[in-house]
């Protein structure tokens, strides 16, 4: 929502002024686009005529489909053929009048279309040109296409997900794609920034493979510092114990964390069982991961003989790290994804109500806002290209010749 300035009476918002063509498909790079349209800032996506082939993908109605909603609010939408001259005149209009581009185009694409770096460069020197790709621009596999799984695969988070003693399994939400969108605004807020200082736009790239390979940190940390390899956990952690999920009696499950003696003691006097306490290989932090599988034995029969809800609030009562392991429609349902607005209701003059995904960012003075729901195909065709100084017979003339759509 816009906020209204006590002491001026002037709206704020943080990226206001700012312009943004979002040229790119998929997830990561119009997630990042969104980001940025959050804050303030005047967001237009580019669509090949036949529109963003992530509106194909996985159930949806009319035309779009729920990945494309979740990543695809607050912006305008233009569809042009770039594969015309006209078409790629209009997309240098509107990249004149830009602060940020933001696309994912393979090198063959981009040297096309007359969109390399140094040709943007000289072009628009004012821009902050970024490309989104798989495995970013320099490397042995640069230029490969690439998709979420497999950069889970290549930075080890694959190696390092799933059942202690089973295989290694990929995550289930596009988590490189959705990392890498957010380095996408950060790296956008950055150059901006920076051209504050200098006057002068410059490119830059964000790849799938960097993204969720930063992603790991901690985990990396451990490898280059201590030579350490994480050991696929599962639900448990190979630093704490108890750290599991737990069956409940209504065959839900609860995942719990006592990760020092206190909390510890905290969760076997709440679950009836002090006298664990007193046994020796829990009494101190070292003794209950080696004996994990055992503490895990002795905890599961209280879990099994209650319900989940029941026993996330007497866990909760006594101060314990706990939460239940909800599915997407308990998720969204939950009290507290909705107090902090993750969950956003908003209207299309085509599709009627929506639900999507809120604005993870608090900021006090300049919060975000969803002002514009996910758009059709080329829905403010019209209107942008009137705005870049077309006439109307010129817009009739281009989207005849399906130039634009």
């Amino acid at each position: 929502m816009k906020v209204q300035d006590n002491e001026q009476g002037i709206d704020v918002q943080a990226l206001e002024g700012i312009k943004v063509i979002d040229a790119a498909t998929m997830v990561a790079g119009p997630l990042g686009a969104s980001i940025l349209g959050d804050f303030g800032a005047d967001v237009v996506k580019v669509e090949p005529i036949g529109g963003d082939e992530s509106r194909t993908f996985g159930p949806g109605r009319d035309g779009m489909s729920g990945v494309y909603s979740g990543v695809n609010r607050n912006k305008k939408a233009v569809a042009v053929d770039l594969r015309t001259a006209e078409g790629r005149e209009v997309f240098h209009r509107l990249l004149a009048g830009a602060d940020v581009l933001i696309e994912n185009m393979l090198p063959a694409v981009r040297e096309r279309f007359g969109l390399t770096a140094e040709e943007l460069e000289a072009r628009h020197p004012h821009l902050v040109a970024l490309n989104v790709s798989g495995y970013g621009d320099q490397g042995p596999l640069a230029g490969r296409p690439a998709m979420d799984p497999v950069a889970q695969a290549i930075t080890g988070f694959m190696a390092a997900t799933g059942p202690r003693d089973g295989d290694a399994i990929k995550a289930g939400p596009p988590i490189a794609d959705s990392s890498a969108g957010y380095l996408v605004a950060v790296a956008a807020l950055v150059a901006l920034f920076a051209r504050q200082r200098s006057g002068a736009g410059q490119n830059g790239s964000v790849s799938l493979v960097g993204a969720l390979f930063h992603l790991q940190a901690p985990w990396f940390g451990q490898y280059l510092f201590a030579d350490y390899v994480q050991e696929r956990p599962g639900n448990a952690s190979n630093f704490y114990a108890p750290y599991n999920a737990y069956r409940t009696k209504d065959s839900g499950l609860v995942h719990v964390v006592a990760f020092n003696d206190r909390h510890f003691a905290k969760l076997v006097n709440a679950t009836g069982q002090p006298e664990l306490l007193e046994d020796p290989r829990f009494d101190t932090a070292a003794h209950r991961l080696a004996n994990a599988a055992a503490i895990d034995a002795a905890l599961a029969p209280w879990f099994a003989e209650h319900d989940r809800d029941e026993i996330v609030a007497l866990l909760s009562s006594h101060d314990i790290i706990c939460a239940p392991v909800l599915a997407y429609d308990e998720a969204v349902a939950h009290p507290q994804i909705r107090a902090m607005d993750l969950v956003v209701d908003v209207a299309h003059d085509e599709l009627g109500p929506l639900r999507i995904p809120g604005i993870p960012i608090k900021l006090q003075d300049t919060p975000g806002s969803i002002r514009r729901p996910p758009t059709s195909v080329g829905e403010h065709s019209v209107e942008v290209l009137l705005d870049l100084g077309y006439s109307t017979e010129d817009v009739d003339r281009l989207t005849a010749a399906s130039v634009v759509r």
